[in-house]
């Protein structure tokens, strides 16, 4: 399926809808949001997402917790959910 998508910035709420019809496409098609850029959180987000993460690495057992492969795979985890919160 191909789509053309118009985006006229003379009008506002047709950029908007354009938004919302690109983010709906790729949740549908891609599984996930197209905007992943968009991320915030707040201090007790952020410290029980440090938490987390501490747990992890305590649990991680032969893996290196302090590696950059292990930082990565846990930030992916928070990442791809989409929210930029830490998935119970």
């Amino acid at each position: 399926m191909k789509t053309v998508i118009v985006f006229d910035t003379e009008d506002l709420e047709g950029m908007k809808n354009t938004a919302q019809i690109i983010d709906h496409l790729s949740e549908k098609y891609l599984g996930r949001p197209a905007r992943h850029h968009n991320r915030t959180f707040g201090k007790i987000e952020f410290i029980k997402t440090l938490r987390r993460f501490a747990k992890d690495a305590k649990d991680a057992g032969e893996v290196d917790p302090g590696s950059l492969r292990f930082a990565k795979r846990f930030a992916d985890k928070i990442w791809d959910d989409g929210t930029g919160r830490p998935r119970n």
